[in-house]
Formats: structure tokens, C-alpha cells, sequence
């Protein structure tokens, strides 16, 4: 198996043994007494070393070969240190003589060995260890195992006065410390608690204990009152039971999820790992290239961790490993292989001259777990897996659909109403914006309580010293008799919403610590969880916020079940909150490529309105049915159609002031808007004010005067030859969008007759008159 490619994503460096996939350093410390203290009555030869070492591997392969066993696509891997062991660390004194309550002695002895700061706990400090032994052997886990000498002992157990005999074990990725006599069975077991799994004898655990990433509850336990119930060999066992699941490699499946080992949906992927990827993005066919230009975002997932010990960090061992492609269905091709737990991509990609249609997706190589699948074909772009999604382009033939060459339209504001014309739910509340020094109950759609221990509380907005004297939401203390807005496990601040949601946003700012991480549980109207984000790799460069810093929390539901949330700091970090959004987006825009997307609709009928930014285009708006989370009829693409330009004259181009006549001053009244605005498109805020735009472009240059002047050149010829000059402007007709010749009987001052009177020129401040581009014939 190839070396770890860092910590596993989610996981903080006190998250050393959450669930057992994956590589694992194992550090056997062989402890050595120098009679220092105790009386020296043990002493390591080449030999012992030797021969514990060997009980240590076969002891943690026994995981290795069930987990091959159970046929799933996982892969486990130890990487022993022996380095504590084939030199044994002295300490004062001799553990095997010592009841096992004193392991704490020469834990800390080991740690001041080690350089471990004495700041640590001993657990803390075993952890740090750990955590370094992690690192430096490039494994996902790390734990040790603290053996005493036991060799010349008359029982090879602890003395009876203590609380164990032979072995004992500190859950969640610490430690276990045995003596050096035991079976191999007893490594294998003890190991397993390592990973969360529990004792199932009489003096162990119990039926109505849980634990692990699922928080799975204990029912192999001796005491199961299910009628009929008998219990199953288990490595978690005592005794026979025992003995029997380490020769069978077996035990029940209760106690492999404890571990981790749990697939629900019986596709070989354990249900931790089996989470999908994340690809957002755009990308479209280049016209003149023959390239696809891909633009996008991928990530790993988490399943939310349940277990009631330890952090309850969410982790993955998953990498975006490759950026996949298929053309019309064919094999998958790798375009990219970032490997990591977050990957952006802005490629250009050689593919066939012609075809129908052009997949993408990420992969995590090692389970097979992959992302949504994102398809584009020659015409119509790529766009998001969401509800709600969509194109706009010019459909300059009319056909309905987008032909090779029809330009796609970018920053395209796409408005979004309930049928009828109703607003999408949605709302926001600020510190800053709240009286201060208030209790606080309902505001904008969001009713607020803080969240202890013994009760809810009542939430007010004070400004806070240690963070710059910045407003923020503050619970009432009850333990502590007043109001704080340290939000960490114990104190957290509740937003409830008048109507479920399907997203939110919160600002949160870090108020204490080395390292701080948000974190947000989304729960629905019957209080189970249904989403969660903490700070990590994912949403923050450096994984976690310091003293000050302020982020920004973002959690999606797409079933919209969203009732409430809870915000606090992770893992006793300190936090503050500072603001919530919630809800869908009235408003966005297209994309580079013309295309958009909307996650998080609920139910319903949404009438969609797209707004181009050339206002000589016009787009019809549609209707679109939202059903669990899913379009079941509307949007695909917005056929953007010529309409004429809000600045042109549909009865006579050339007439600019539309006074019935084309004059000079027509030419001239262009000349002074090019001076004082420059060539420009226009947009919606420049729709009103002179026809300047003759030419019906959605642009004015001088290309627009030309079109008078020429005009103007030409009813001057007309009338030297004696005929009277006939009006000639060229107008655009919005039902064929043909160019159809309108004429005009009325007599036209001739441009000797408008330059023989004075003229007021405009240029802008400072600005030369600029006459590129104008020419008289």
C-alpha cells in the first residue's frame, strides 16, 4: 500500500485512532526498570525482544486478515516502530511489581523520555506522541502499546490489588499497556478498543453502551435482554469466545461497526468511506480551438461522526485521486491526478471533432467512490448536478435549441419568484444590526436561544472586549452567572427558522487558543441531524482559524429539511457568532459560459426570469415544477432573441432626436454622446435618452454618426439633381429580424444648410474631440 498522503481530512491532531482503515503506526515501548526506585526484578534479553515483537504483529494482522475476509475493497496496513522496543526505556520502576492503577508513573516517565511538554494530561500527551509518530511514519493512525516485563514473574499478571491483571486499554487512537506474557489474542483485543470497540464479558461493557464512528450500540454484549438471545464468538469476548473469533478471524457485525467495518448498502464500500465526491464547475466546447475549456471545483465528503466519545471530528481517508473523462459513453480516461482532498482544474482538453456527448467525474481510486457525474455536449455546456440549471445564449436562427456558433451569454441575471410572485424565503441577521443589551427571540425568520447544559437561555447582542469590542451573540452562563459569547461543547447558540431551509451560511470568529474550529449542526423539525460543517482543509486554507479570524460556515440540504442549527466551537475550542444567512438567492448570474445553477429549491413552482446585460436581447421567462429536490419539468436552455435596441429609432434610424427629420444635428447629438460617455455597449441604466444607437447593435460607436452622415450625404445628392431627398433608414424588424427599407416623405434640411449655423460642441473635461472612425462621403 502506498504511504499516507498526510493527516486524514477532518481529523485534528488529537484524532489518532477513529476508525480502523486505512495505515497505522504502532509504537511498542518496552519498559525497562533501573532499580532506581523499585527493586529491578525483570530484565529484557535479545530474545524476549524478539519474541514480543512478533506477538505485537501477529497480534494487529489478526485486523488485517478479517478485514480481507469480509471481501470489501478496503485495504489495512501496520507500520510497527520497534525502536522503543529493541531499546528499552528506562525508568524507575518496575512495572510488573507495581499494581496497574500506577501505569501513570511510567506513562510520564516515558513522555519526559520523549520530550512531550509537561503542559499535556497524560492522555493529551500520549496523543501528541502519537500524533508525531503519525507524521513522521506518514500512516492515517497512530497508537502505542506499553509492555512490561513479565518474563520471570511468577503469574505474568499485575498484582491483584489494582484495578486490572493483564491488560488495559485507553480508547480513541492512545494506548494500551499489557504485560509481556500474554497471548497474542490479548494484543489483537486490546487493540480494539484502540479503534472504540468494547468489552462484551460480564465487567466490560454493556448492552446499553455504544460507541465508534456510528455510535453502535453493544449488542454482543453478555447482558443482551433480547429473548433468544446467545451470544456470538467475538474477539471482544472473554475466554472461549474469544479464543474461537481469533482462530475463525470472525466476529459479529456489531462489533466490526464499532471499528468502523459497517456497509449498509452492501456494496463492498464500509459506510464511512462510502460518501460521494463533490465536482462543481462549467465548461463548454471552444469554437475555434476544438477544445473543451473545463472549469471546476472537487472535494471530499464526510458522514457526520456519531460516536459519543471522544471529538466526533468527521473524517474521510478519500482523495479526489483523478479528474475522469468519458466521450459518448466510452471507457473512462484520466485527464488529472491531483490526489488530494480538494482540487481545481482549469484545462483545456483535446476530444473528437465530433461527438454527442462528454462526461466528467472525480474518483477516489483506493474505494471506487466517485462524484456526480457532470455532461456536456458539443453545444450546450457543462453545468452543475443541481435542481435547478440552465444556459442562455443568442438563438440567432430561431430553432429553439443552440446550434454550433450561437454565443453564450455570461452575467445573465437569473431572477427566481414563486409562482405568483411571491419572494423565496430567505433572510439574515447581524450582531451589528440587533439592540444591544436585549433578550433576543424572533427576528427576520429565525428564532434564537442559547443551549447549555441544564436549559435553553435567552440570547443577547453585547460587544465583546477580547475581540476588538465587535458585536456578537452572547448566551447566558447559567453555571458561571453571566452572559458569554464563547460558544464551545458545553455553551452553544441556536437558531431556529420559521420555515425549514435547504441553505445556510454563519460568520463566526475565533475568540481563544493555538487553533479554533467553527462548527454548525443542521437538524430537522424532528431534531435529527441532517448536515454538519466544521472548519477544516475544505472551506479554510490552513484547516483552522486563529485568535481573531473570522469565517464563514456554509451548510446545503437538498431535500430543504434544514429546521434548525446549532454553531459552536470544535473539540473545546472557543468561538464566537457574528451573523446567519439563510435561504435560496433571489437573484445570480450565468457564468462565463452562459451557464447557471441553483441548489436548494423547495417543493414547489418558481417562475425564472433571465435578465441579459445587452438590453437589445430579450429572453422569454419560464416556469419550472420542483419535486423532492428534483426539476421534474422546465429550464433547460434560454433562447436569447434580437429585439430592438432601447436607444434606436424603430420609425427612422437616422433620426437620433426624433423630431420626424434627419438633420445634422442627429449626427451631431451621437458626436457628443461618444465625447462625453466614449464607445460603449449599453445596458439596462443606459436605456433612456437619445436614439443614438442607429445601427441597432447595442452599441454606440461612431459607426451610429457615420450612418447619419452618410444618410445626410445621401439626401444632399438627391437634391442636387433635382429630385426631393427621400428619407432611406434601415430598421430592424423584431417578428423576422430582417432588415426592411422605411421611407419618409417629409423634406430634410440639407447638412450645408445645419453647419452654416453655429454649433455647440460637447466634449468631455480634459478630453480632445475624438473623430476616429468618422468619415464624410
Amino acid at each position: 500500500m502506498a504511504a499516507s498522503l498526510g493527516i486524514p481530512t477532518g481529523a485534528l491532531p488529537t484524532d489518532t485512532g477513529e476508525f480502523l482503515l486505512g495505515r497505522v503506526a504502532v509504537t511498542p515501548i518496552f519498559l525497562e526498570s533501573d532499580g532506581s526506585i523499585d527493586t529491578e526484578s525483570q530484565n529484557w534479553t535479545t530474545q524476549e525482544i524478539e519474541d514480543v515483537l512478533e506477538k505485537v504483529t501477529r497480534g494487529v494482522n489478526w485486523w488485517t486478515e478479517a478485514l480481507d475476509q469480509l471481501g470489501s475493497v478496503h485495504t489495512l496496513e501496520f507500520v510497527v516502530d520497534d525502536t522503543y522496543a529493541r531499546n528499552p526505556v528506562e525508568i524507575g520502576y518496575e512495572p510488573i511489581d507495581r499494581p496497574s492503577d500506577d501505569y501513570d508513573e511510567y506513562v510520564g516517565d516515558f513522555l519526559d523520555f520523549v520530550g512531550i511538554s509537561s503542559s499535556h494530561t497524560l492522555q493529551s500527551g500520549m496523543l501528541a506522541f502519537n500524533h508525531a509518530q503519525r507524521e513522521r511514519l506518514g500512516t492515517d493512525w497512530a497508537f502505542s502499546i506499553l509492555i512490561a516485563d513479565s518474563s520471570d514473574d511468577a503469574d505474568g499478571f499485575f498484582p491483584s490489588n489494582g484495578s486490572f491483571r493483564g491488560a488495559f486499554a485507553f480508547a480513541g487512537g492512545q494506548f494500551f499497556v499489557t504485560t509481556s506474557t500474554r497471548p497474542i489474542s490479548t494484543f489483537t483485543h486490546e487493540m480494539g478498543h484502540i479503534f472504540w470497540g468494547m468489552d462484551e464479558y460480564a465487567g466490560g461493557g454493556t448492552y446499553h453502551s455504544s460507541r465508534g464512528y456510528y455510535d453502535t450500540p453493544n449488542e454482543n454484549a453478555y447482558d443482551n435482554p433480547t429473548v433468544g438471545f446467545v451470544q456470538q464468538d467475538s474477539i471482544m469476548a472473554d475466554f472461549n469466545r474469544l479464543v474461537a473469533a481469533y482462530a475463525s478471524h470472525e466476529s459479529p457485525a456489531s462489533t466490526f461497526a464499532q471499528l468502523g467495518w459497517q456497509d449498509s448498502d452492501g456494496d463492498g464500500i464500509f459506510d464511512v468511506l462510502d460518501v460521494p465526491l463533490s465536482l462543481e464547475g462549467t465548461g463548454v466546447l471552444d469554437d475555434t480551438t476544438g477544445q473543451f475549456h473545463l472549469i471546476a471545483e472537487a472535494s471530499v465528503n464526510t458522514l457526520p461522526n456519531r460516536n459519543s466519545s471522544g471529538s466526533q471530528s468527521d473524517i474521510t481517508l478519500n482523495r479526489v485521486s483523478r479528474l475522469e473523462m468519458s466521450i459518448d459513453g466510452g471507457d473512462w480516461q484520466v485527464v488529472a491526478e491531483p490526489n488530494t482532498p480538494i482540487a481545481s482544474f482549469d484545462l483545456l482538453i483535446d476530444v473528437p471533432e465530433s461527438f454527442a456527448a462528454i462526461d466528467f467525474r472525480v474518483i477516489d481510486a483506493p474505494t471506487g467512490v466517485t462524484s456526480p457525474v457532470l455532461s456536456a455536449t458539443m453545444t450546450t455546456p457543462l453545468m452543475n448536478a443541481s435542481p435547478l440549471v440552465g444556459f442562455n445564449y443568442i438563438d440567432n436562427d430561431r430553432n429553439g435549441v443552440r446550434s454550433a456558433g450561437e454565443p453564450l451569454l455570461e452575467s445573465t441575471v437569473i431572477d427566481v419568484k414563486q409562482v405568483g410572485g411571491g419572494d423565496l424565503p430567505n433572510g439574515e441577521l447581524r450582531a451589528d444590526s440587533l439592540p444591544m443589551q436585549s433578550d433576543l427571540t424572533t427576528f427576520n425568520g429565525i428564532t434564537l436561544r442559547g443551549k447549555t447544559p441544564a436549559a435553553d437561555e435567552m440570547l443577547q447582542v453585547r460587544n465583546y472586549g477580547g475581540g476588538g469590542g465587535q458585536p456578537l451573540f452572547h448566551v447566558y452562563d447559567r453555571q458561571m452567572m453571566f452572559y458569554t459569547p464563547i460558544m464551545n461543547n458545553r455553551l452553544r447558540f441556536e437558531a431556529v427558522f420559521d420555515e425549514p431551509t435547504s441553505y445556510v451560511e454563519v460568520d463566526v470568529v475565533a475568540l481563544g487558543g493555538v487553533a479554533s474550529y467553527g462548527r454548525v449542526d443542521a437538524f430537522d423539525a424532528d431534531g435529527n441531524l441532517v448536515g454538519r460543517v466544521t472548519t477544516d482543509v475544505r472551506n479554510h486554507p490552513t484547516g483552522s482559524l486563529s485568535v481573531g479570524e473570522q469565517h464563514t460556515l456554509v451548510l446545503h440540504d437538498q431535500l430543504n429539511r434544514i429546521a434548525s442549527i446549532e454553531v459552536y466551537g470544535h473539540d473545546e475550542t472557543v468561538i464566537g457568532t457574528r451573523a446567519i444567512r439563510y435561504g435560496v438567492p433571489p437573484s445570480f448570474s450565468t457564468d462565463q459560459f452562459g451557464a447557471f445553477s441553483l441548489a436548494g429549491l423547495p417543493d414547489g413552482q418558481y417562475e425564472i426570469t433571465a435578465t441579459p446585460s445587452d438590453p437589445g436581447y430579450l429572453i422569454e421567462p419560464q416556469t419550472v415544477t420542483v419535486s423532492s429536490g428534483e426539476i421534474v419539468g422546465g429550464v433547460s436552455g434560454f433562447q436569447a432573441r434580437p429585439v430592438f435596441s432601447p436607444r434606436f429609432n424603430q420609425t427612422q434610424a437616422e433620426d437620433v432626436n426624433g423630431d420626424n427629420v434627419v438633420t445634422a444635428v442627429d449626427a451631431l447629438q451621437i458626436i457628443n454622446d461618444l465625447n462625453l460617455n466614449g464607445s460603449r455597449p449599453l445596458a439596462w441604466d443606459d436605456a433612456d435618452g437619445a436614439m443614438v444607437d442607429v445601427t441597432n447593435d447595442g452599441v454606440v460607436t461612431a459607426l451610429d454618426a457615420l450612418r447619419v452622415i452618410n444618410r445626410l450625404n445621401a439626401q444632399d445628392a438627391g437634391g442636387s439633381s433635382g429630385g426631393q431627398a427621400q428619407s432611406e433608414p434601415l430598421a430592424v424588424d423584431a417578428e423576422d429580424d430582417e432588415r426592411k427599407v422605411l421611407t419618409d416623405s417629409t423634406p430634410s434640411t440639407t447638412i450645408d444648410e445645419v453647419f452654416s449655423q453655429t454649433q455647440k460642441w460637447v466634449a468631455a473635461p480634459g478630453d480632445a474631440f475624438d473623430d476616429g472612425g468618422i468619415r464624410f462621403t
